[in-house]
């Protein structure tokens, strides 16, 4: 079949009382879950040609940063268990000295700009991407949406192996069209003039795939907010999107609503024990989505201007949201890549624009499909066992995917797979292609 797209413990010292809790938890499941059912509209968009784009941060914009961190007043340790509230002093402060002496942004840029990076207008807004068009005659069209707290940079190890399969021991039959899109107001795309809901930007992504790169047919694929939006732009352009595959599971089918603890009409009992440990989710974990949800501004206020205190607040998620079960912390993230990580946001001025979305969870937008709606074309889900948001049973998600065609459950990779396992998402990701080509070619199939 020819898919070518062109042809730990509670930590709540503020809710003493188990009342106090349910407050809590039943106000972060309305602030997701939205005032309405459904989301808004994604709004119509005007084409804009690419443009070559060389990433090259101004040296003034380097030194300035280097500077701050270098004078920036590091705490002591408060004497309790490392990690236990948070980010320890000490780690922090020795991350610091490394970032402020023996820290290279310049080798960062030089693996971004390894490949085709571009800028296309969309909607009188510039949006960033790279696009590394795939081997052979037949490569599928692939379209990664990242999530937060990563960027285009979190894949730079996994985008030559998905559009080169031949060239690490792969076939070439199995090759993508990788397009990797830095979401607007993160990095490099020019943020909007006001919050926009993560399934209005799907509209912009799919005039990127449609009228600027020209795929009639095309994969989307996402983690964390790039899996709702990846969900989205199935629901909204289903003629387009030929399957979608995310490692986050939104948006869900109406009648169960993010920590609600409901299901929906009988449920498994794997579907039971996992909303139920859903909803028991420690609020030392979940605190972070209502500070953004609720407070993003003041948060990004607080933060403005000070390069070190927005590593902590992004390296806090890297360090609990990774799989950690096989492997240390500092055995699967070097100083360096978690550096690079926070910079592409710290030089482009990204941090409070990429909370933006968040805002937008309560206002525009939901994480649940309509009422009785459901995501009809081929979906894959990959269950990675992230230590904070586990993915629910295959029978939980097939009642918004009937037509789940790919689910697995690796042993091992959290929340940034792409960085911490990155030989296991790329087979993951061909093995889908795969069973997508399998799906389309069947007589029952939409080929």
């Amino acid at each position: 079949m020819d898919i070518d797209g062109r042809g730990q413990s509670e930590l709540i010292p503020f809710c003493r009382t188990h009342e106090e809790k349910q407050m809590i938890r039943a106000f972060l499941a309305t602030v997701i879950v939205g005032l309405g059912i459904g989301g808004s509209a994604a709004p119509s968009l005007a084409q804009g040609e690419p443009e070559p784009y060389t990433i090259e941060v101004p040296q003034e914009r380097l030194d300035e940063v280097i500077s701050q961190v270098r004078n920036h007043e590091f705490l002591p340790d408060a004497g309790v268990e490392p990690w236990r509230f948070g980010i320890p002093q000490s780690w922090l402060a020795e991350m610091g000295e490394h970032w402020a002496s023996d820290y290279d942004w310049r080798a960062a840029e030089a693996r971004l700009n390894r490949f085709d990076n571009f800028l296309a207008e969309i909607d009188g807004k510039q949006l960033h991407f790279i696009h590394e068009r795939g081997s052979g005659d037949n490569p599928t069209p692939l379209l990664i949406l990242h999530g937060w707290p990563y960027s285009v940079y979190s894949f730079i190890d996994v985008i030559e192996p998905l559009a080169h399969p031949e060239r690490f021991g792969g076939n070439v039959e199995d090759a993508f069209d990788v397009v990797v899109v830095s979401i607007p107001g993160v990095g490099f795309s020019e943020a909007p003039d006001a919050p926009e809901s993560l399934r209005a930007v799907g509209a912009r992504y799919h005039e990127l795939m449609t009228e600027v790169l020209g795929y009639e047919r095309y994969i989307t694929h996402g983690g964390d907010q790039g899996a709702l939006s990846a969900g989205w732009m199935a629901y909204d352009y289903p003629d387009a999107v030929m399957g979608h595959h995310t490692h986050m599971h939104f948006p869900r089918h109406a009648s169960s609503p993010w920590l609600s603890g409901k299901i929906g009409a009988e449920p498994t009992e794997a579907e039971k024990a996992w909303i139920e440990a859903e909803a028991a989710a420690p609020f030392g974990q979940l605190a972070y989505i209502l500070t953004h949800v609720a407070r993003g501004e003041t948060l990004a206020a607080s933060l403005a201007d000070n390069p070190v205190g927005q590593a902590a607040w992004i390296w806090d998620k890297w360090y609990y949201w990774t799989d950690k079960s096989g492997a240390a912390f500092e055995e699967i993230h070097t100083k360096d890549r978690l550096i690079d990580e926070v910079m592409y946001y710290i030089l482009t001025d990204s941090f409070r624009t990429s909370l933006w979305p968040y805002l937008m969870l309560g206002v525009e937008e939901n994480a649940v499909l309509p009422e009785g709606e459901v995501i009809a074309n081929p979906a894959g889900v990959t269950a990675w066992p992230d230590p904070v948001f586990p993915l629910p049973p295959r029978e939980y998600v097939e009642r918004s995917r009937p037509s789940l065609i790919h689910y697995t459950t690796p042993a091992r990779g959290g929340h940034f797979p792409m960085v911490e396992v990155p030989e296991l998402y790329v087979e993951d990701l061909r093995t889908f292609r795969r069973s997508l080509a399998e799906h389309l070619s069947a007589p029952d199939g939409n080929e």
